[in-house]
């Protein structure tokens, strides 16, 4: 127990530990959650994740990892962007290694100027995140994990790195199943940017004629990253050794609390069933607290949006809906891969639906 209350003192202190980066965060497609299974439940996976994926949402999920797996997903995120992130994960004598990468690719756009307001030629932009992070069991209930990673957004001829830390544990109780899991997520440096889009031609003297100009660099501020803090519970109340007993079924449900330091903390609810231990049926909700107006429903662009959303007329919640479902050959005796497909679609409100596809092999 003080074991446990150990490193929940030391990750709300590293949460407390840098301001809120309320709209002033770099490295956003962080925020971006992975995984077709995490994200039919609506993102609440933190207590509940045993598989590689869990170098995203809680790294101690690694230390669960019995055989060397491979997660993979590659989805269109919105506005013609592209998001892919791939996961490895090996058990080791103790514990489990991972490997983790997130690429997102922002595609090639117009080129525009202060001159050329019309456009001048083309430029891209992209991000990316590499990690490496280890879990171990630091007691047949009580595991842990660390995850190190290399974070890096590039535009044009500019680019901004910075290191960052994510760092989880997850408690299972003998209580039908109960899992407590917690995590700190992006906890780094800053981010500034760089390159040759920042150099300038300067006149150093106005008043002087034929003084040639120098080449100045613009100087640019530190961003934060991203930093944020989930705390989780995950029961089984219908299953083999569930409160419901039930052999060809299985039931859990998630509960999760999220504090993206950027704007409200939010609530979600998940749940997933899974049937003969082949498929499975995934829902989630998001519960999330905002200010509102009777004008929002009545918006039609962008900026009718953000005018109803900056109005006084109220509070309310906002709940966006996530669903999924997913198959596990794992089980099936005639399949030689153990293979688990996972398909999720989420609400994001103005922005539409997002759907993810999911790879899992285990070896």
């Amino acid at each position: 127990m003080k074991k446990i209350l150990l490193t929940s003192t030391l990750l709300v202190g590293m949460a407390s530990a840098q301001f809120d980066n309320v709209g002033t965060s770099a490295a956003n497609f962080l925020k971006i959650g992975v995984g077709s299974r995490a994200e039919g439940m609506g993102g609440a996976y933190s207590a509940q994740v045993a598989d590689a994926s869990a170098l995203y949402w809680n790294p101690s999920g690694i230390a669960h990892i019995t055989s060397p797996q491979v997660v993979f997903s590659s989805f269109n995120w919105i506005a013609d962007m592209k998001h892919s992130f791939l996961a490895v994960a090996i058990p080791a004598r103790r514990g489990a290694f991972g490997l983790s990468l997130v690429y997102f690719d922002m595609g090639e756009m117009i080129r525009t100027t202060e001159l050329a307001p019309d456009g001048e030629g083309t430029f891209t932009a992209s991000d990316f995140a590499i990690g490496v992070g280890y879990g171990t069991k630091i007691s047949d209930r009580f595991a842990v994990g660390m995850q190190v990673k290399l974070i890096r957004e590039t535009i044009s001829f500019s680019s901004a790195s910075a290191f960052a830390v994510d760092a989880g544990s997850q408690y299972v109780t003998n209580f039908y199943g109960l899992r407590v899991g917690m995590a700190v997520t992006n906890f780094g440096t800053k981010m500034r940017l760089y390159g040759t889009d920042n150099k300038v031609d300067v006149d150093a003297y106005e008043d002087l004629d034929g003084n040639p100009d120098v080449v100045a660099h613009l100087n640019t501020d530190e961003w934060s990253l991203p930093m944020a803090f989930r705390f989780g519970v995950s029961m089984t109340p219908v299953g083999k050794n569930g409160l419901i007993k039930q052999d060809m079924a299985e039931v859990t449900v998630n509960w999760e609390y999220f504090d993206p330091r950027a704007y409200n903390p939010y609530y979600i609810l998940g749940m997933e069933a899974k049937i003969m231990d082949v498929f499975y049926i995934r829902s989630g909700l998001q519960f999330k607290f905002m200010q509102f107006s009777n004008d929002l429903s009545d918006a039609t662009n962008a900026n009718e949006f953000q005018d109803a959303i900056d109005s006084e007329d109220g509070f309310g919640y906002v709940q966006n809906m996530a669903y999924g479902f997913g198959i596990d050959t794992e089980k099936i005796s005639y399949v030689p891969v153990k293979l688990r497909v996972d398909y999720s679609s989420s609400d994001l409100g103005f922005l539409g639906m997002v759907n993810r596809i999911t790879l899992a092999i285990t070896f």
